[in-house]
């Protein structure tokens, strides 16, 4: 029998030195605080949601050898690495909610393990912005967001030392582009958002397509299964496109 493929832990998956590593418990209360009063809803998606949290990692200039990046917006002078177990007491829709709400409740870019219920690993990524509208700056509104099975990611691709080093910032930026496309990306001219972007449409066309063909085998109707059938080939053709502009074959 064939063996499922290994998860990888963050060290592995992102080739961090030894100097980047750390082991400190992450307490509910400091990922829920930020929404207790502004949100209680989410506050209590978080309690119900995780299981439980650690910090692993956290990447920094000096270890990393690669500059920090201060604008008006953000400010990536280190980068945390989370490892997440989730509960299976939500849904899969609330387990993603419960992914973004760690990554809203701090003021800069974090990397996300999330542990699934069955025992798979989600990798979460977040393209985000300090938020204007807290006066603490302690919070991020988030542009777009990632997740993706690491054990579909091409073994090596996330390694920081294959990534963009400018700086943090761009380093950052790099990897979520880099992980949108399975750790194989069409090229350097894709922005990470437009990485996200086109990994989400292909998502969506394919699910698109499952419906579009369970539908074609139901019906009864000639004429109907003529345009079903119709509309799955320009689904197809719309998934291939895509696929060509986001993965390297």
């Amino acid at each position: 029998m064939t063996e499922p493929p290994r998860e990888p832990d963050a060290m592995s998956l992102l080739g961090l030195p030894d100097s980047a590593r750390q082991d400190h418990r992450i307490t509910k209360k400091l990922l829920t605080e930020q929404f207790e009063e502004r949100s209680p809803a989410d506050a209590r998606l978080i309690g119900k949601g995780l299981a439980a949290a650690r910090l692993v990692a956290i990447l920094r200039p000096e270890t990393i050898q690669v500059p920090r990046y201060v604008d008006d917006e953000r400010s990536v002078t280190d980068i945390p690495v989370i490892d997440a177990a989730l509960t299976d007491k939500t849904t899969a829709g609330d387990r993603t909610r419960v992914a973004e709400l760690i990554h809203r409740s701090m003021a800069r870019p974090v990397i996300l393990l999330a542990r699934m219920p069955d025992e798979t690993t989600q990798l979460s990524l977040a393209l985000s912005h300090v938020s204007r509208t807290d006066p603490t700056r302690s919070t991020s509104v988030i542009d777009a967001h990632l997740m993706v099975a690491t054990t579909q990611i091409e073994p090596g691709a996330l390694r920081i030392g294959r990534l963009d080093r400018t700086d943090m910032w761009a380093l950052y930026r790099d990897l979520v582009r880099v992980a949108a496309a399975d750790g194989r990306p069409i090229g350097v001219a894709l922005h990470a958002s437009e990485a996200v972007a086109l990994r989400r449409r292909l998502i969506d066309l394919e699910a698109m397509l499952a419906s579009v063909v369970r539908n074609a085998r139901q019906a009864k109707s000639q004429q109907v299964r003529i345009e079903l059938n119709t509309s799955a080939r320009t689904l197809r053709t719309q998934i291939s496109r895509a696929r060509e502009a986001l993965y390297r074959t």
